[in-house]
């Protein structure tokens, strides 16, 4: 009941601060859709799985002055914060909405801008690379973005969890790049950033991850967190064009190393993405994720099952119908917490608007 009320009222209190204006629409509407099909065979599981998902996002940014908007989106959901995908199957049950997005975005000047409210992620990753954090993650608190010439950067300060008896967990963060353009037309973009994770160390997984699961984290003999993680991130990426045909090409890397831990602290992510013919495009990486390096419960929750303590290869085959609508085919080949073997097959569907 209070889902059903929730709703309705944040859409109605956001009309109410969107100024009306004759000569300019003051809301542009975005949206997105996405049918799956998904595959599974886990070595560590006594049968493969198949299954039909739906992701559906319908967002609203509203332009209250020059210097405010509002941004407000829903999508398909349940409490996991890194997948807003729904089961299909499930005796023709009605499927969640949550909010996926709700925040303001104030431009402080031409160079800088501050968000706080569900913000969308404010670092950049290489060909938005999933090592840290799952691309679905949208965190929680204040962000603050700038850029000047070729430098950029991030700061951001979030709420993860709220208790009334245990301390509150946050995370706080920055983020420091360059991005320009050479004089042969090659474009470069690298980053250096500090992810600090408060109070994870002693905790148990109930008092902290969305379902209560440690997501390949390792814990002590009482059964609580091992480490607490503040992690060091280099991202770059070079988009750049090869060989004779000048093939338009994406070279990436993302590389972290949670310095609390001390071992099986360290992960990278390398690859390549070719843009060909006819509206075709290629990805290719390779992932190798230790179990201490990251915070599990918010990296990818596809590659090897979801979780820290995977590695392996990525393939992606990606075709644009139009603007708009495109097919997209991924398949994993990696080892689950380093050992066992796991393919994933996801064929999709995408539309947006």
């Amino acid at each position: 009941m209070t889902k059903r009320i929730f709703t309705p009222l944040i859409i109605l209190t956001w009309f109410a601060i969107i100024p009306a204006n004759a000569d300019e629409s003051p809301v542009e509407f975005k949206t997105d859709f996405r049918y799956r099909y998904e595959f599974i065979d886990d070595d560590s599981k006594d049968s493969s799985q198949r299954r039909n998902r739906i992701r559906g996002r319908f967002g609203l940014i509203g332009t209250v002055s020059e210097q405010l908007k509002i941004n407000l989106r829903f999508a398909t959901a349940e409490k996991n914060p890194t997948g807003a995908n729904q089961d299909l199957g499930h005796d023709f049950s009605l499927k969640d909405i949550g909010l996926d997005q709700f925040y303001f975005d104030y431009s402080i000047s031409d160079n800088a801008s501050l968000q706080g409210g569900k913000v969308k992620n404010p670092y950049f990753k290489a060909n938005k690379s999933e090592l840290i954090f799952d691309g679905d993650y949208n965190p929680e608190g204040l962000a603050l973005q700038f850029n000047k010439g070729i430098v950029f950067g991030s700061i951001g300060v979030f709420s993860m969890d709220e208790h009334e008896s245990v301390d509150d967990i946050s995370i706080t963060s920055f983020q420091l790049g360059l991005s320009n353009k050479t004089s042969t037309g090659t474009q470069y973009k690298i980053a250096l950033a500090r992810y600090s994770f408060d109070d994870i160390h002693g905790r148990p997984a109930s008092e902290i991850t969305w379902n209560g699961k440690l997501f390949g984290n390792p814990i002590d003999a009482s059964g609580n967190y091992l480490n607490n993680y503040t992690l060091s991130n280099f991202s770059a990426e070079i988009n750049t064009n090869i060989g004779a045909q000048e093939i338009p090409a994406i070279f990436f890397i993302d590389w972290v190393n949670n310095t609390e831990a001390d071992s099986d602290d360290s992960g990278y992510q390398v690859g390549l993405k070719l843009s060909l013919v006819d509206s075709w495009n290629v990805t290719y990486f390779y992932q190798d994720l230790e179990e201490n390096a990251v915070f599990g419960a918010l990296t990818s929750s596809n590659f090897g099952g979801g979780g820290a303590g995977h590695k392996g290869h990525a393939i992606k085959l990606n075709y644009e119908f139009s603007k708009n609508l495109s097919a997209e085919f991924t398949f994993l080949d990696n080892d689950k917490n380093m050992t066992t073997d796991y393919t994933r097959i996801f064929l999709d569907l995408k539309y947006k608007y």
